[in-house]
C-alpha cells in the first residue's frame, strides 16, 4: 500500500494535478510527501475519505495554497 501510495503523489506532482484521490488508504498520518517541494502547488481538492486521521499538518495552507476542498 505503500509504495502505491508514493507513486500517486508522485504522478500528481509530475502531472500538475489538481484533484488528488487518497480515499480508503487506511492513512493514521498525513502523508509528508504531500508537503514536500513544490509539486502540489497546483492542488485544489484532496480527497481523503475513510482514512483515521487525527490532526492535519500547522503548515498545510502554505504548502497546498490552492487548497479549496479536504
Amino acid at each position: 500500500m505503500a509504495t502505491e501510495l508514493h507513486e500517486t503523489i508522485f504522478m500528481a506532482k509530475q502531472e500538475r494535478h489538481k484533484n488528488l484521490f487518497l480515499n480508503y488508504k487506511n492513512l493514521n498520518i498525513f502523508p509528508v510527501e504531500l508537503l514536500k517541494d513544490e509539486g502540489l502547488q497546483f492542488l485544489e481538492r484532496l480527497y481523503m475519505k475513510r482514512n483515521s486521521l487525527t490532526t492535519l499538518p500547522d503548515n498545510l495552507a502554505q504548502k497546498l495554497p490552492n487548497l479549496i476542498e479536504l
